[in-house]
């Protein structure tokens, strides 16, 4: 949870005036009409307060006060787009009005204009330092974008400024903890509750921070208590279980008549790619008879093997994460090995602190290897270990033929068939993928892009809707001149994943990087012709005998359409597929120019699952 506070644009009436304004007549408004219009907005009649400014602004068109306002409701009332002319012509006439630089960056932000946001931003905090607003917006923002370094020194300002308020100890202690810097989180957790010792937050953050340092049993002492006085508080009672199941496993070790075994915890529960390793390591150890005790990422775990072998108690001879390293917390006395992995050329700076206090790091390929030791991680401290491929039961099926396309047809009566599975965040390069079948396909092409986007979300066909509108505009043609996308979003259940690879001839990727990429390898093991781009976890499985591969460069983490980063990969490049490449290449795929190419038998023999569990066992092993 990134610290927070309610944003507040400025409504600031100085009595400082440019030159250009009459002061007589300007004062005048100020007392009869804008400060009227002022009270109107602090009272939440802001429809009011603009009618209001409107009478002021036809009196007085250069009441520079007066357009200052009118740019704040405007923004309150989701117009950002109207209000950032206005405040750019009064910082034109003052570029010393700080409050003016601070809406402009509000309104900028609204707009998705970040580094313009930042600029604004950060000249209102230039111009008044000690304005705790300035600093305060200014942190939470960089702490959004992933701009952790800067979030800390912004958000540090605050307590400087105003030192006996705790909720400021714990924005700056939160951001630190995102940044992995726990010494220094914990020293202002603590400040925060010698001002504020009845600090839920506080003293629940300080618990979260010990468990991250591998103290258990300190945190325990500090959330029982905690968790008597706030009954019911979830966060609380779940950071509470999970320092008992690490203070009890801790104590097993001195347990010398339990086997010996292995706990792992993982997003079990959890329909994401770390959860479903999670669970297929573990069903594999099961299978081989692996005594294994089971954490789920926010404490007692429900899910099981079918297997069995995971409710015998064991005494722990390694603790075994499938997370990122910034939610591994250590079990005092008990190894520590996180398997993880990551997306460009190197890990960010908080995932290198994290891991330095771990016994060893697993990663499934070479590109995540290097991404560790391009962070400065210790070659000596890392392991690569790919997890296995095999076929999914359900994918073996028919293709369903009532699932219908766009005009009716349904989409099993296609030629080719592609399918793109993905959440809709930018490293996947939707926008890429959309503009290459743009270019590379006509409306009366035999075939159909079966694009699945997501889990759902309140905003999702909205936003999807957007990418697709700029993706036009940018590349110069309309969709309906391209082969059709049969877009899907929401959350799918199992069956109806198996229903997309049941229907599919191919499945295309066009990532910027990939620590494995599940849904392309379980298409391989299904058989069908695979299109990557030739980077990070597709160069461990993949190669021009079984796939189709697109040249990359690397660069900058862009986001779509937009002069901002990408937050998880500040400082980080990322790779950049050739999209002429990848366009003359679909052509051929779309229009019968290539020879199929199947993927299946190499992947099957190479990644299978036994094998690649006994090697991680094997690492296991050595701690």
């Amino acid at each position: 949870m990134p610290p927070g506070r309610p944003t507040t644009f400025q409504v600031v009436l100085r009595t400082a005036l440019p030159d250009w304004a009459d002061p007589k007549k300007t004062v005048w408004m100020m007392e009869h009409t804008t400060q009227h219009a002022a009270g109107l907005y602090r009272a939440g009649q802001i429809e009011q307060a603009l009618t209001v400014l409107d009478m002021v602004l036809r009196a007085a068109p250069q009441d520079w006060m007066a357009h200052n306002m009118r740019g704040v409701i405007l923004c309150r009332l989701g117009r950002p787009a109207e209000a950032e002319p206005i405040f750019k012509r009064i910082l034109t006439v003052d570029p010393g009005f700080a409050e003016g630089w601070f809406n402009l960056g509000l309104a900028r932000r609204a707009l998705g204009a970040v580094e313009g946001a930042v600029r604004g931003l950060r000249t209102a905090v230039l111009l008044q330092p000690a304005q705790p607003a300035f600093s305060s917006e200014l942190g939470v923002f960089q702490h959004g974008q992933g701009v952790l370094d800067d979030a800390v020194r912004h958000l540090g300002r605050l307590v400087l400024l105003r030192p006996d308020q705790a909720p400021d100890c714990l924005n700056v202690a939160v951001s630190l903890m995102s940044n992995s810097f726990y010494a220094e989180a914990e020293r202002f957790l603590r400040r925060g509750l010698a001002l504020d010792p009845d600090g839920v937050d506080l003293a629940m953050r300080l618990g979260q921070v010990l468990l991250s340092q591998g103290r258990s049993g300190e945190a325990r002492d500090l959330l029982e208590p905690l968790a008597r006085r706030v009954p019911g508080n979830a966060e609380v009672d779940r950071t509470l279980d999970r320092a008992r199941l690490a203070c009890a496993i801790s104590g097993d070790q001195g347990r010398p008549e339990l086997p010996g075994g292995v706990v792992v915890r993982g997003p079990f529960s959890v329909l994401s790619g770390y959860g479903d390793l999670a669970q297929r390591f573990v069903r594999s150890m099961a299978g081989q008879g692996t005594p294994l005790r089971l954490l789920g990422l926010t404490g007692t775990e429900g899910w099981r093997p079918p297997e069995g072998g995971a409710d015998t108690p064991i005494r722990p001879r390694a603790a075994l994460s499938f997370l990122t390293p910034l939610l591994v917390e250590p079990i005092p006395g008990v190894p520590t090995v996180n398997y993880t992995m990551f997306e460009g050329t190197s890990i960010p700076p908080s995932w290198a602190r994290a891991n330095a206090a771990h016994d060893l790091v697993v990663v499934p390929t070479e590109s995540s290897r290097l991404a560790w030791i391009e962070a400065g991680h210790p070659e000596d401290r890392l392991r690569v270990c790919p997890p296995g491929i095999q076929p999914h039961p359900g994918d073996e099926a028919e293709a369903p033929r009532g699932i219908i396309g766009p005009g009716g047809r349904p989409i099993a009566d296609f030629r080719v068939r592609i399918l793109n599975i993905s959440d809709f965040i930018a490293r996947k390069n939707i926008d890429g993928l959309l503009r290459v079948w743009l270019r590379a396909t006509r409306a009366d092409d035999d075939a159909i892009l079966i694009l699945k986007l997501g889990k759902g979300g309140p905003t999702l066909n909205q936003d999807v809707g957007r990418m697709l509108e700029r993706t036009m505009r940018h590349v110069g043609r309309r969709f309906e001149e391209a082969a059709p996308i049969a877009a899907m979003m929401g959350r799918y259940d199992e069956n109806g994943i198996s229903s997309l690879y049941a229907l599919a001839t191919h499945y295309w990727s066009l990532s910027h990087g990939e620590g494995w990429d599940l849904p392309i390898t379980r298409a391989g093991a299904k058989g069908l012709g695979l299109i990557a781009p030739r980077n990070s976890a597709y160069t461990a499985y993949l190669d021009d005998e079984i796939a189709h591969l697109i040249p990359c460069t690397t660069g900058p983490a862009w986001m779509p359409y937009s002069d901002a980063i990408y937050p998880p990969f500040q400082g980080i490049d990322w790779w950049h597929p050739d999209e002429d490449v990848a366009a003359d290449l679909l052509t051929k795929v779309v229009r019968g120019g290539l020879e199929p190419r199947d993927p299946r038998p190499c992947l099957l023999e190479r990644f299978a699952w036994e094998r690649r569990t006994r090697d991680l066992l094997g690492v296991l092993d050595e701690v």
